[in-house]
Parts: C-alpha cells; sequence; structure tokens
C-alpha cells in the first residue's frame, strides 16, 4: 500500500465532501423553510401540503452531517498516515486488508472485528421505544387491553401534566385503581 497515495484520495475526499457540504448550505439549507417554500405561514398549512419540502430539507440535513462525519473520519486517517498507525484494526492491532482499506480509506477496523461488532449487537441503533412496545405488545396479547394503556401512559408526555399515569388525571387513576371501568 502506497501511503502518498492513501493521504492523496484522502485529501480529495475531504475537499470533494467539503465542497459538497458548501453546496447544501448554500441550495437548500442556508434560506428558511418559509423562504425556499414561499409559504408565509407553515402554522397554518397541513403537515401533508409541505410534505416533499420537509422531506428533501431533512435529507439536506442528514447528508451534510454524514459528510461532517467522514471528513472527521478522513481527519483521524491522516493523522495516523502521519504517526505511523494507518492501516491498523483499532480492535485486534493487526493490518487491514489493502482491499478494504481501498474501497474505504478511512477505515479503522479489519473486516473480521467489524463483523464481530455488528453482531454483538444487532439492536445497537435502534430506537430505545422498540424495546418498550415489543414488551407492551407481547403483554396485550396476554392480558387485556387495559392492562397495556397502563402500561404505555406513564411514556406520554400527558403523564407529567395530568399529575399521574392516566391520561384522564388523577380522578380517573383512583376509579381505575377501583376497576370502575
Amino acid at each position: 500500500m502506497d501511503l502518498r497515495q492513501m493521504r492523496q484520495r484522502l485529501e480529495e475526499e475531504k475537499i470533494r465532501l467539503r465542497e459538497r457540504i458548501d453546496l447544501l448550505n448554500k441550495t437548500g439549507l442556508a434560506a428558511s423553510m418559509r423562504d425556499s417554500t414561499g409559504e408565509l405561514s407553515l402554522a397554518d398549512n397541513d403537515p401533508a401540503d409541505i410534505g416533499s419540502e420537509v422531506f428533501e430539507r431533512s435529507k439536506d440535513f442528514a447528508f451534510r452531517e454524514d459528510d461532517k462525519i467522514k471528513i472527521k473520519a478522513i481527519d483521524d486517517a491522516l493523522a495516523k498516515i502521519k504517526n505511523g498507525s494507518y492501516g491498523k484494526c483499532e480492535i485486534c492491532g493487526r493490518q487491514i486488508s489493502s482491499k478494504r482499506l481501498e474501497a474505504m480509506p478511512y477505515t479503522t477496523l479489519c473486516y473480521a472485528c467489524k463483523t464481530n461488532n455488528e453482531q454483538k449487537a444487532p439492536s445497537a441503533g435502534r430506537p430505545v421505544e422498540e424495546e418498550v412496545i415489543k414488551r407492551i405488545s407481547r403483554q396485550a396479547l396476554d392480558d387485556d387491553f387495559e392492562d397495556a394503556w397502563q402500561e404505555v401512559t406513564p411514556y406520554g408526555e400527558h403523564a407529567a401534566e395530568a399529575g399521574a399515569g392516566s391520561y384522564y388525571g388523577e380522578e380517573a387513576l383512583k376509579e381505575e385503581e377501583q376497576d370502575y371501568f
């Protein structure tokens, strides 16, 4: 593996990513939603009316953030080239294959460690709510749905306002405890 070529490739990729960030900032993200849609107010519109614009803007934000993460990874790879640790797996310390480095020059893990890491945490990156929903869904099959509702209500925003775990407030909670419903 030629480190000069890899450094040049990383620098070129970094320039390309910065140019794309600048383009996103100038074309889509520089203007407010109101200005980019031409609407006087977004508050009185049905969300479906501006759904495409919101989707495109969200996508641009995601691309920009992903590019920033890649630039940071490239900077880390360039620092590793400088200090002589480039191409070594951060977990096992073995040399990362040249094919893998060619495909992703800013990678920090060898294929075996990356695969092993992904298999250890299959739910990593999944929203925590999914576990609650799964638990509640299983419980709903076993119990009646009122019990499932009582299980869910503490997670709602209204619970803090109601001062109890019931959607309808403290009095309804007392009635529920006495099985009036």
